[in-house]
């Protein structure tokens, strides 16, 4: 498996230092450098939108030239959203995973390279590059924040470091006991008495309560002891019907 390096050149917001450093972390990457930081990686702002991710922040390493933060790497991509006066070819995003996974065991790590937000990467660090990578746009301006860049960049990487980490929300998880569900089909049918629903209906629901997942039965048994607690209710404080005297 590439590890990959995420390289910030003379990045001048904390908050955007924060953020990446979030967006590695969520996505499996720990190594961020930095070239000539204009920001304080280690502020509260930063380490805020770090939010969880402080570590990444804690460990970066920072360096005086792009060339130093390179050492080591194998392959370096510049990423830029700016069209350049001399002959590049652009690698899309989308197909940087591709090109790089193809060149097999020659590349142990690669560095993706990023430039301040006000101007980007200058030519002299794009020179120190092997490649240029873009994120395909529908128009040319304005081009992504820098964190929102290494959030696309990191998320298109980060295959095979990631799974789904939904949370279980179902209103219950486990299986509705059998005892359990013969008392709900039971209340069910004296609910459906007391509202005065024709026995043909019943049947309908009934036949429809064997259908339901584990789940649904739980909803359906909490709306049944809902209506019954308000049915109880009502009934309690209906008025007593008054009886008929004729005085003679």
């Amino acid at each position: 498996m590439i590890h990959y390096t995420f390289i910030l050149v003379e990045p001048e917001e904390d908050a955007n230092v924060g953020a990446a450093a979030r967006a590695l972390n969520v996505m499996g990457f720990s190594d961020l450098r930095l070239v000539r930081p204009k920001a304080n990686h280690r502020s509260g702002k930063a380490r805020a939108l770090a939010h969880g991710s402080q570590h990444i922040l804690k460990t970066a390493q920072t360096y005086k030239t792009l060339k130093a933060a390179l050492h080591g790497i194998d392959l370096a991509c510049a990423s830029t959203a700016r069209h350049r006066l001399e002959k590049h070819h652009y690698v899309s995003a989308r197909e940087l995973p591709q090109q790089l996974q193809a060149k097999g065991e020659m590349l142990q790590r690669v560095a993706i390279v990023f430039g301040s937000e006000s101007s980007g990467l200058s030519g002299r660090d794009v020179a120190c590059c092997d490649l240029l990578t873009t994120i395909p746009q529908s128009c040319t301006h304005p081009s992504l924040n820098l964190a929102q860049a290494v959030m696309v960049f990191s998320f298109i990487l980060a295959d095979g470091r990631t799974t789904v980490q939904i949370q279980d929300q179902r209103l219950n998880r486990e299986a509705m006991p059998p005892q359990q569900y013969a008392s709900l089909k039971t209340s069910a049918l004296r609910l459906m008495g007391r509202i005065g629903l024709s026995e043909r209906y019943q049947n309908y629901v009934m036949k429809g309560l064997a259908r339901l997942g584990r789940e649904d039965l739980y909803l359906l048994h909490n709306i049944r002891t809902s209506l019954d607690r308000t049915l109880d209710r009502l009934e309690s404080a209906r008025p007593e019907p008054q009886e008929y005297r004729s005085d003679d």
